[in-house]
């Protein structure tokens, strides 16, 4: 389906997704969709589970939710840890799940300014490939990567010599915190909100052994004028990457397409520009036979959403 951009995008519309009755928290935080055929998938960074909607002549309904829990065992913490998923994709036959990896300072109380305590989650730490079953709709098995240890993502992140001076920070200060992740073919890719380095945001490329033990990882340093990223997603064999502010400021959002190599240059091919809605889930997929992009947004405005549980996604298409 992603056969690659050559021109820009526009917008084209709004999809419907249709949730029902589900929690609104989770409504207003999705940050991460991946699609195949009539199926889409979504997560929430404030929830625990994995929604499934199926394409129809309306846009999406919901059709099935389901406990990741159940799905990748031995997620540390308490059952109602939030695991700050952020992002998605599907491979074939295999649907893969990352969290933010990141430390966060705790919220100031009512006599506070600043919090002092800074909290780590290990339930935040999953990087995961979700085995399908034949029909592409339901989770079977999952393998992740150690939640904790030296062959552990969170580890070899830290171990960098770009990312160890950060590895102490919280996420919305310059600190670790993963916002995408993208697979092509054997590459596994995650785009990091920060740290921003001397200015520039880094695409690791993850290496996994047969076990789902981290065995490397190799930084690639964009000139995004220093944004983070905030989410990547498949492109052929090339990647789109949303870039926007390392903090809560409100700043710009653009997307950039980008073929993974040392040599290779971002190119613009989309921009928000100073959004409050924050652009969080990204993929491609097919609505009434036409391909073109679904676009997510935490924080989404007001029109966005309704009562009923749906969600207006908007639709961006490539030029002609």
């Amino acid at each position: 389906m992603d056969t690659g951009i050559s021109n820009q995008l526009r917008l084209a519309g709004q999809v419907s997704l249709n949730y029902g009755e589900m929690d609104s928290a989770v409504i207003q935080n999705i940050s991460g969709c991946a699609a195949s055929d009539t199926t889409l998938w979504t997560v929430s960074d404030e929830g625990r589970t994995l929604e499934r909607l199926t394409h129809s002549l309306d846009g999406y309904h919901l059709t099935q939710r389901f406990d990741l829990a159940s799905i990748i065992l031995g997620i540390p913490g308490d059952p109602d840890d939030e695991l700050d998923l952020e992002s998605l994709d599907i491979d074939g036959s295999h649907l893969w799940i990352c969290g933010a990896h990141c430390r966060v300072r705790r919220k100031p109380g009512p006599n506070e300014i600043v919090n002092s305590e800074i909290r780590e989650r290990r339930s935040r730490r999953i990087l995961a490939r979700i085995t399908l079953d034949g029909a592409g709709t339901s989770p079977e098995e999952a393998q992740h990567v150690p939640f904790e240890g030296p062959l552990s993502l969170r580890s070899k992140l830290e171990s960098d010599l770009f990312l160890s001076p950060f590895r102490e920070l919280p996420t919305k200060e310059n600190g670790i915190d993963i916002e995408g992740l993208a697979v092509i073919g054997p590459r596994i890719f995650v785009g990091l909100r920060g740290p921003v380095v001397g200015g520039l945001a880094i695409v690791m490329e993850v290496t996994l052994d047969p076990a789902f033990n981290v065995t490397a990882v190799r930084p690639f340093f964009l000139n995004f004028e220093g944004l983070g990223i905030r989410e990547l997603t498949r492109d052929g064999d090339k990647l789109l990457i949303t870039a926007g502010p390392v903090g809560e400021a409100t700043g710009s959002f653009t997307l950039y397409q980008w073929t993974p190599g040392p040599d290779n240059m971002p190119r613009k091919v989309y921009s928000w520009g100073v959004s409050i809605e924050k652009p969080e889930g990204l993929c491609w997929c097919k609505v009434g036979n036409e391909r073109g992009l679904l676009v997510l947004y935490d924080s989404p405005n007001r029109s966005r959403t309704d009562e009923q549980g749906v969600y207006r996604a908007d639709w961006l298409k490539p030029d002609p």
